[in-house]
């Protein structure tokens, strides 16, 4: 028997997504545009998924204030590294160390630090990579983007990975050297070319983890939130600043959670939104419940019941290993996706940012050639088209009411239009798989990924073509940095044992497939159309395989019947109703 999940036509659930309104939580981290040599331009891929919200991290330079890249460092993650072949990792690595150095916008802010001196920190700032970048994210190309989508950025403040881990010497500096973004991005950013301004502005990165920030007192966070987030509203009283990027909420919940609440609200701090990642590491979408909940507690316990809740990370498996890069884009994960969209309609997130929607390690996409032609590479990933199906319900954006039953592999989402004559229902149907967030647990296969081009070195990358693509014009040889400083051993160990588990599920009847009713149907005719993602299908195109005549649908007494006895586990299947009365 497949599993029943029953929607009224007449009722939208308001206690779902924004008051019924289905909440913009497909965001990504990640950029359309290559970020370094080897990785490719993703524009129209983006705009198919629907990609409206972009977090600027982990940009190699690209938003970065000050990175510090050593070839030599002993304690670096290395994701971007992993998949470069293995005799060209050297040069692979002096290449990155190089870009995402001399890309940063402050390439003197350590020595201004250093010296006290804010005229040195400021020296020779870096401004027209990133504003380049800025201009290509944000001016989206019309014949690319026949939805009109207006690209939204949040500007991460600090550094990407393995951009140096010991904290700020002087946050005095480093709060000036950020209100001149603020001035630039938010209330100048029309005399750059950018279209629109700024709004969200996010304080560091994951202060509870060693390789973001080294230093094992909790306060010298508070600190420098609180100078950088009083100088931005000073700046821009109307943007939005907010912290902490916590990677682990349920384990740094005294000292990055309730311990950095409680500072804010105590000292009067601005924060408009907190920011957290929802890296659960359990195999189970379901765990970003618990771990939102969380978050929702501490917001209204120290009172900031106003203040937004962000997910600014999340993924099956924060562990980079070429297993994992694989296992993202295959079709398990995809189903992961789409539970999560899900689940997150039904806690307080108010957005979110997967990690990441690029074809860099972790990302949407790769350098897979099409299984029925070789010669070719296929369009996208099982991932990205879930991102694809998940957009489609923006044509229906209001969530009907019905039984929120998350106790098998299977969610259903269902969702109208204003006028009410179009339903578009969204079905993941996902196994709960602890491999999927084991970093050593090996995929069916590995697929080919994009990786850093290591066969030419930066001085090699001052032609015309390579200044403009990753440079933003700008010759990278003649930019120096003074940012390097010493490097100390973590002074914390990484957080401990993950206080999240697994939800125990009966997997009987959505093993069968499912069955979704809509009472009150209200309408005498209609129109369907079935899509599905599952392992074979064609990735040649973001839109997946049609199977609508897989598929039974009938209506009678008012209620209308689908039964789909192929939405079995690693399947997402979007069903789209047009309804009509004559």
């Amino acid at each position: 028997m497949t599993k029943i999940f029953s929607f009224n036509k007449n009722h939208r659930d308001l206690s779902a997504g924004h008051h019924s309104c289905l909440k913009e939580v497909n965001g990504v981290n990640g950029v359309p545009k290559s970020l370094l040599p080897g990785f490719p331009d993703l524009d129209d891929q983006f705009n198919q998924m629907g990609i409206t919200h972009i977090r600027l991290h982990d940009g190699f330079g690209i938003g970065d204030m000050d990175n510090y890249y050593q070839v030599d460092r002993v304690n670096d993650r290395n994701q971007i590294i992993i998949n470069v072949p293995e005799e060209n990792k050297s040069a692979a690595k002096k290449l990155l160390t190089d870009i995402a150095n001399i890309r940063s916008i402050f390439p003197n802010a350590a020595a201004g630090m250093r010296n006290n001196d804010i005229s040195l920190a400021l020296k020779e700032a870096n401004y027209k990579m990133t504003d380049a970048y800025l201009r290509d994210i944000m001016n989206n190309k019309a014949d690319l983007n026949p939805d009109n989508i207006q690209r939204q950025i949040m500007f991460r403040i600090g550094r990407s990975g393995d951009g140096g881990y010991e904290i700020p010497e002087d946050f005095d500096i480093y709060a000036i050297l950020v209100s001149t973004l603020v001035s630039r991005y938010a209330l100048n950013y029309a005399r750059i070319g950018l279209p629109r301004k700024i709004t969200y502005w996010q304080v560091w990165n994951e202060p509870d983890l060693y390789f973001f920030w080294n230093n094992n007192d909790p306060e010298k966070y508070y600190s420098l939130y609180a100078k950088i987030a009083r100088i931005i509203k000073a700046v821009d009283p109307s943007v939005k600043v907010g912290g902490a990027g916590i990677a682990f909420a349920d384990r740094g919940k005294e000292d990055y959670l309730d311990g950095f609440l409680k500072y804010c609200r105590d000292n009067h701090v601005p924060l408009d939104f907190y920011s957290w990642h929802g890296y659960v590491e359990t195999g189970d979408p379901q765990n970003i419940i618990d771990v939102g909940n969380v978050v929702q507690k501490s917001l209204h316990t120290y009172g900031f019941t106003d203040t937004e809740s962000f997910c600014t990370e999340w993924t099956s498996c924060p562990i980079g290993t070429k297993n994992t890069y694989s296992k993202v884009q295959g079709i398990k994960n995809a189903a992961y996706i789409a539970s999560t969209f899900i689940y997150m309609q039904y806690i307080k997130v108010d957005k979110a940012y997967y990690y990441r929607g690029d074809g860099s390690s972790f990302g949407l996409f790769n350098n897979q050639p099409n299984p029925k032609n070789p010669s070719v590479k296929n369009f996208c990933t099982y991932s990205a088209q879930s991102f694809y199906l998940f957009a489609r319900l923006f044509e229906t954006p209001y969530i009907l009411s019905g039984n929120r039953d998350f106790s098998t592999g299977l969610t259903v989402l269902a969702t109208e239009n204003t006028e009410g004559n179009k339903i578009n229902i969204l079905a993941a149907n996902y196994k709960v798989d602890k491999s999927l967030a084991d970093g050593n647990a090996a995929p069916d296969y590995l697929y080919q990924q994009y990786y850093l081009d290591a066969s030419r070195s930066l001085n090699q990358l001052t032609d015309t073509w390579s200044k403009n693509k990753w440079f933003g014009g700008i010759d990278p040889t003649t930019i120096h940095v003074d940012n390097a400083v010493v490097q100390r051993e973590p002074v914390k160990p990484f957080p401990g044992d993950n206080m999240l588990r697994a939800k125990n599920r009966d997997y009987t009847d959505s093993d069968q497939g499912v069955t979704v009713v809509i009472n009150h149907i209200g309408y005498k005719k209609f129109k369907v159309k079935a899509f599905r993602i599952q392992e074979g299908g064609s990735l040649a195109q973001m839109t997946p395989p049609e199977v609508t005549n897989q598929i039974n649908v009938s209506m009678a007494n008012n209620k209308l019947t689908l039964v789909d006895k192929g939405a079995k586990p690693a399947t997402i299947t979007l069903y789209s109703l047009d309804l009509e009365n004559n």
